[in-house]
């Protein structure tokens, strides 16, 4: 008798309302995992990610992570034993023990699974982002919204390890809190993130950004002629002047106790049509230098923009009792009206919106391991599943991707549990690797 497996997507059941939505997502979703096999065997092969492997291929170990992060189980384990209930998915991986439909055993154990986060390069995996973050990119219609598409915003995150477990992790005083913090870039306007770089939490975020700008060729030249958006963390006249230099933007709050010598003051312009008075009030616009000469450590930087602003809070956090706050911003943007740098700024919001979808919503920021490589490895598939909701959300028709899509994404994963679904729902879906997926038709 077959092993019985129980998990979170075999368990779920397709809600009766959605019954269209799930067959939709069901014929994105099988092509979407052949089309994305090529690339994972491509990837495996650069970074030798088979080498002394004869069983478990990075194919499979894949294909199991993108299982695991759809559904979003809270456990690996449960990932694990559903996978044997989903018998497409289980014999594109090539990890069905037997022909049997009815057999839900898989041909790796657990234990063999939750080694190779640690064993395999994260690199297999890796090779995904660029593609899928490619296709995020050629969009079309992805870019109505009112952010700009060259905005950035730069921010860090922390996650919290064991030291018992991570043995890797630096230990210097008994009151470390040890952790590492994830550098990402995100581009709201394309709903696009980036991870660029792990590092523990003895780096702080001035440090973070020396080694991302350190190659000329890497993030610094992707950066160029971008508007990079960034707190206080990041502050550092020093680095600045390295910015402006290789032509990167910014926009920024001013720090409390630098110094500043206004040149030039101007007219504060009225604010734009889609933006109230009663919610951005500017105060000042001015030239400024920024820094000291006596700083050694610094730099000077002259022809500087500070605008000072009042911004009111939003009418759910007034109900809470939230005040106006005060801004002042400094940015090398000239061609910008004042009330639009302020509204850059207030965008960085969008930074954190993000981290809480990856952490309430994705439930991906726990790492699959304690191991350096499967830190890595949780990044990459973080990274992944976000781009893959939404490229299903536009697939779909629907404006963005929300947590009730993840949802239908879980029943859609538990309808591919079914008897044969590819002879039953999705006539004609046996595509070719690298074959692209018919389109599919618009949700009303």
């Amino acid at each position: 008798m077959a092993r019985a497996r129980s998990g979170r997507v075999a368990q779920c059941r397709r809600p009766s309302q959605g019954k269209g939505l799930n067959r939709r997502l069901r014929r994105w979703l099988c092509p979407e995992f052949r089309l994305l096999r090529p690339v994972i065997q491509a990837s495996a092969a650069e970074c030798h990610a088979d080498r002394y492997r004869k069983h478990f291929t990075a194919l499979s170990h894949a294909y199991l992570l993108l299982c695991h992060g759809l559904s979003r189980g809270p456990r690996l384990a449960q990932s694990d034993h559903a996978f044997g209930a989903c018998r497409p998915l289980a014999t594109l991986a090539g990890l069905a023990a037997s022909d049997d439909p009815e057999d839900e055993r898989l041909s790796v154990s657990f234990r063999q699974f939750a080694a190779s986060h640690t064993s395999r390069p994260s690199d297999f995996l890796a090779g995904l982002v660029p593609l899928l973050a490619e296709r995020v990119r050629s969009l079309k219609g992805h870019t109505d919204a009112p952010l700009p598409p060259d905005i950035h915003l730069l921010d860090g995150t922390f996650v919290r390890l064991s030291l018992k477990l991570a043995a890797w992790l630096p230990n210097r005083e008994p009151s470390d809190i040890p952790g590492v913090r994830r550098q990402f870039q995100y581009t709201p306007a394309r709903d696009l993130p980036a991870c660029l770089l792990i590092a523990d939490t003895h780096t702080n975020d001035c440090q973070a950004l020396d080694q991302l700008v350190a190659d000329p060729q890497g993030v610094l030249a992707a950066w160029r002629e971008q508007t990079l958006v960034f707190d206080l963390g990041y502050y550092s006249h020093r680095r600045f002047a390295g910015l402006f230099a290789a032509d990167v933007h910014l926009v920024t709050r001013l720090q409390g106790q630098a110094t500043v010598q206004v040149t030039r003051d101007h007219s504060v312009p009225q604010p734009l049509p889609q933006m109230p008075a009663e919610r951005i009030v500017v105060r000042s616009d001015q030239q400024i230098t920024l820094g000291s000469p006596h700083n050694r450590a610094g730099a000077v930087l002259p022809n500087l923009r500070l605008v000072t602003a009042e911004v009111a809070p939003l009418p759910a956090a007034s109900r809470r009792g939230a005040k106006p706050r005060v801004y002042r911003l400094i940015t090398d943007r000239w061609d910008l009206r004042a009330h639009e740098l302020v509204q850059i700024y207030l965008w960085r919001w969008q930074i954190e919106l993000f981290f809480r979808w990856l952490k309430s919503h994705l439930h991906l920021l726990p790492p699959l391991g304690s191991s350096r490589p499967a830190l890595d490895l949780t990044v990459w598939l973080g990274l992944i599943v976000h781009l893959l909701v939404v490229l299903a959300a536009h697939a779909l028709g629907l404006a963005r991707r929300s947590p009730a899509l993840l949802r239908q994404l879980l029943f859609a994963l538990a309808q591919l549990a079914a008897a044969d679904p590819f002879d039953d729902d999705l006539p004609g879906y046996q595509l070719a690797f690298g074959e692209s997926p018919p389109p599919l038709a618009r949700s009303p």
